[in-house]
Parts: structure tokens; sequence; C-alpha cells
């Protein structure tokens, strides 16, 4: 599925997304990471807290759901030493990572998410990638 959206009309995408789900999300820099997540863990999870980035802490957790920010892990050490590994081990719920190529060596998603800048300045191209064959 590919799609393109203005970022205040992100929070009328939907797509099936089952537990537990490990999902990628790829995107350019600046390109609206943390207002799809958002949408994602709020409207789609029913979570209802707010929901921050998690750029300096890697990850936050919201009830059993997970979003992980790995912009600033650069070796796989570095993942297992903040718990990551255990916290994909066990999952029973589902997982947002952020900057995935830190880890898509040793972990795959269930679904992957691209999303681009495009020609206007608030205009996003997002491809959803369903990996799992539980999700089709």
């Amino acid at each position: 599925m590919k799609e393109k959206y203005f970022l205040d009309q992100i929070w009328e995408l939907h797509f099936d997304i089952k537990k537990p789900c490990i999902v990628f999300l790829y995107w350019d820099l600046w390109a609206g990471k943390t207002t799809l997540s958002k949408h994602i863990l709020k409207n789609m999870l029913g979570i209802n807290t707010d929901i921050t980035s998690p750029t300096y802490t890697y990850y936050n957790k919201y009830w059993n759901h997970y979003h992980f920010d790995l912009y600033r892990i650069e070796k796989y050490d570095e993942f297992f030493a903040i718990g990551g590994e255990d916290i994909l081990e066990n999952n029973t719920w589902v997982i947002l990572i952020e900057w995935p190529d830190r880890i898509e060596k040793y972990w795959k998603a269930d679904i992957e998410i691209y999303l681009k800048k495009w020609t206007e300045e608030d205009e996003r191209e997002i491809e959803i990638i369903y990996k799992s064959n539980l999700l089709t």
C-alpha cells in the first residue's frame, strides 16, 4: 500500500496492525516520525496518554506497547544494554522502532513503513509493507 498524505491528514491513515507485531519505521529526517508514531499509538492502539519522542531515553513504554528511537544507538551491543533484545524476544504487543537500520541485521519486522517527504513542504508519501503472513 502506498499513499500520499499531508501531515495534517495523517490522522486519517489506517492499516491492519495486530498483536504481537514489530513495526520498523523508515523515513527521511524531519519527515514526521513523531506525528505518525503518535497516530499509531493513540488512534490505532488506543493509548490515552501523552506520547513523547524517546530520542534521549531510547524507548518509551505505553501500557504493554513500546516505542523505540534508535537514532543514538551505534552498535547492537548498545541496543542489548538498554534491554531492547529482551523486550523484542518477549513481545506480545506492538513495538514501533524508529531508525531500525541499527538492528535490522538481527531482527525482522512484521510491518515496514516508509515515510518520505514529497514535493509540498507538508506532503508525505507513506508506503506500508506487510512482511508477516499473519497480517495480510
